[in-house]
């Protein structure tokens, strides 16, 4: 792990430990762990430092190191094998395609044209056009992955943030009855569209920036999505969660609530701005 950007420090006043990525899958991860004991916080900061690292290979199409970026270039040729990790991943995203209507599409084309063997592990693509790209999930797999490590050491109360676009919250604010996470209006970085309060659940948000409006295809036109909008979606489930809220940034209005249906969703937020 990069030393020069990681952060950690542990308060023994408040039994508060706070660690910093300052770049991690796009954007800066802070952890706040409260937990009496400054070993077990350390343990769990060590875990997750490793863990990120593992996972931004593991989801870098960019990375020649990464097993996703060799998917990318050889599966159009012939079927390639992939780990289990990433079989179990590429099952998990198929299931959302099809739970969103095919608006979730990691092959951002079309992942009927991904050929998924499952007695081979192998994946091949029937489009030679298609790059697999895991933005839309990796972080919400990540929040996962970071909520097992942090229950292995029995720690019940904890914030996890990527950027303010992805949050894992457990227990609740040591000062309060939730854990309050603001939702910042990007055209006007000082008004707050909201107040989202969050308790042994996580939140996802995406939408559009000033200097970053076409980062959500559309799968269906091909298109990127330019609409001045913040889409935030509070589950239990943080994968639920970051699907949800790309989805609902590009899907029709009127299929919304069909998709809405196929998920177990605690509160639904969209702001037009």
């Amino acid at each position: 792990m990069d030393t020069s950007n990681s952060y950690s420090e542990f308060y023994e006043s408040s039994n508060l430990f706070h660690g910093s990525l300052m770049h991690a899958m796009g954007t800066r991860l802070d952890v706040i762990i409260v937990e009496p004991n400054k070993n077990t916080s350390m343990i769990c900061w060590e875990r997750i430092e490793e863990e990120i690292s593992r996972l931004s290979l593991l989801f870098n199409k960019f990375d020649e190191r990464s097993e996703l970026f060799t998917v990318n270039q050889k599966a159009a040729q012939s079927p390639v094998a992939v780990s289990n990790e990433l079989w179990t991943v590429l099952i998990d995203c198929k299931q959302y395609f099809n739970m969103t209507s095919g608006y979730f599409d990691i092959s951002l084309k079309d992942y009927n044209q991904v050929i998924l063997d499952a007695k081979k592990r192998t994946v091949y693509f029937k489009d030679e056009q298609i790059q697999l790209d895991l933005g839309a999930y990796a972080k919400g797999y990540a929040l996962e992955k970071i909520r097992n490590i942090l229950h292995d050491q029995y720690v019940s109360c904890a914030l996890i943030n990527f950027g303010n676009s992805s949050v894992l919250a457990l227990g609740s604010h040591p000062h309060g009855d939730y854990w309050p996470i603001g939702i910042e209006d990007p055209y006007n970085p000082e008004n707050t569209l909201g107040i989202v309060e969050l308790v042994d659940n996580t939140l996802s948000t995406s939408g559009n920036m000033p200097s970053h409006t076409k980062h959500i295809l559309d799968p269906h036109t091909g298109t990127y999505t330019e609409a001045r909008k913040i889409v935030s979606v509070k589950a239990v489930n943080a994968i639920d969660a970051e699907v949800l809220s790309t989805t609902l940034m590009i899907i029709p209005d009127e299929l919304a609530s069909s998709v809405l249906s196929n998920f177990i969703v605690d509160e639904y937020l969209s702001f037009d701005l």
